[in-house]
């Protein structure tokens, strides 16, 4: 592992250092996932339709993965900053712990509720289907990517990015490999059987590639060339005031991130009235909303990252900086990948089905949402501030009114009350990128982030020896 002082040097080179990494992390894995939903769709617009389902419940229980995850950045990156390595072992071992756990607690609750709530919005029996035979064994490998995750987030937070990217780039190969092996009894281009296990065997793929990821983290955490000096028995040492710390940190915006796929049910609850075809579209267009947000994704990531150590090391002007460039970049970066897809909707979307109905309203959706992209990248680079210092509270406020308070209200609106048609459900999320925008702007401005952050630095400081 080759660790980067983050709190030296050029910021831009350090935040192009810390995000491009994290980009093409991004890309390979979304890529997987685009690949996993082409040869889904190849199977019909049912089965892409079950999975879409399932997926929007599945991502509710990340709630637990997110408290633990979001405080970890902070406490981490911080501990690195400040070169108090000792508290940063510490933190790296609970960590693991405490999601290992939480995992464990939300695969056994979601599996046993998976198939009443997923009867909710599966509206015929074949989609139901589909929808348990992938959910049943992603549910019981939670665990597993609960804790891959882990090793992820201490390498960035230490200022090494290549190593999840080379991590993320084997394990989402093997899974892209996999999945036409297991889903179809021949595969197609080449003419060799394969399993014919369908939408399961697109789940087994997946299982098996993050059990993978899992091995290479528990070897770089625990193994005998681990930098960390971290022994098994870490697991089972808990310090309380580190993870009370990382809960205080992560839990407004993990409750934020539970809102938001709560409000994302509320959605799909709306779109299943468009029929089968509709989710599908709908399904697709989530896929590709994440596609398009990879840059995004990276420079938050890696700016949170420059964010903390320069926090951690005392240095705030830095950190404010860090904020300003990754808003800036994010910006100009999602503003010319925006008009790149609207260009080209129609030839990306008939990429995932060729089912006539299903490419209309693809087109059309993609071609409302994506309007809002570019106001989203601008205010989360700027946001940096709050995750990188720990003062997570405005994510929580902006996602409840911009979307309970906006978004669904104008859905409501749009579909029931207008009875206007399918597209202008993914347009919705201009009016919630706008309002949430103002929302973090008006905390930005408030700079309670920067009292956060002048504490943070103080606790971080290693103690002078004797």
């Amino acid at each position: 592992m080759k660790s980067r002082d983050l709190t030296q040097g050029s910021i831009v080179k350090n935040i192009m250092y810390m995000s491009i990494p994290v980009m093409f992390s991004m890309v390979t894995q979304t890529l997987y996932d685009l690949v996993d939903m082409i040869w889904i769709g190849k199977i019909s617009a049912g089965a892409m339709a079950g999975v879409t389902v399932f997926s929007s419940i599945y991502f509710l229980v990340f709630v637990l993965n997110n408290v633990i995850g979001n405080g970890s950045v902070a406490v981490l990156s911080q501990s690195f900053g400040s070169g108090n390595h000792e508290e940063a072992r510490k933190g790296i071992a609970n960590t693991f712990a405490f999601k290992l756990m939480a995992g464990i607690i939300a695969s056994i609750i979601l599996y046993i509720v998976l198939e009443p709530l997923l009867g909710v919005f599966a509206k015929d029996a074949q989609t139901l289907r589909d929808a348990l035979q992938y959910g049943r064994i992603r549910v019981l490998f939670l665990p597993v990517m609960f804790s891959s995750f882990t090793v992820t987030t201490a390498l960035r937070c230490s200022g090494d990015s290549k190593s999840p990217m080379i991590i993320t780039m084997i394990t989402a190969g093997l899974n892209i490999v996999l999945d036409p092996i297991f889903i179809f009894e021949t595969i197609p281009g080449i003419g060799l059987p394969g399993f014919g296990l369908g939408v399961f065997g697109a789940a087994l793929a997946t299982v098996i590639s993050t059990t993978l990821s899992f091995i290479i983290a528990y070897w770089i955490m625990f193994g005998p060339k681990s930098s960390y000096s971290l022994k098994l028995t870490d697991l089972f040492t808990f310090d309380w005031n580190i993870i009370g710390r990382i809960v205080k940190i992560g839990l407004p915006q993990a409750v934020s991130g539970l809102i938001r796929n709560l409000a994302n049910v509320i959605i799909l609850g709306f779109v299943t009235a468009f029929g089968t075809y509709a989710i599908a579209a709908w399904g697709i267009i989530g896929r590709l909303f994440g596609l398009l947000f990879m840059p995004v994704n990276g420079l938050v990531q890696g700016g949170s990252t420059v964010v903390g150590q320069n926090i951690g090391g005392g240095r705030l002007d830095r950190a404010e900086k860090a904020g300003f460039v990754a808003g800036k970049f994010g910006f100009i970066s999602m503003l010319a990948i925006c008009a790149l897809a609207y260009l080209f909707t129609p030839q990306i979307i008939g990429i995932f089905n060729d089912e006539k109905e299903v490419i209309k309203l693809g087109v059309s959706g993609l071609r409302y949402g994506i309007m809002c992209m570019p106001i989203i990248a601008a205010y989360m680079g700027r946001a940096t501030v709050f995750a990188g210092s720990g003062y997570t509270l405005p994510f929580l406020v902006a996602g409840i009114v911009s979307q309970w308070g906006v978004q669904i209200p104008l859905i409501f609106l749009f579909s029931k009350v207008l009875k206007l048609p399918f597209q202008f459900i993914p347009l919705s999320y201009l009016g919630f990128a706008l309002c949430e925008g103002i929302v973090i702007w008006g905390f930005y401005k408030k700079g309670t982030w920067r009292k956060k952050a002048e504490e943070a630095a103080y606790q971080n400081a290693p103690v002078p020896a004797d």
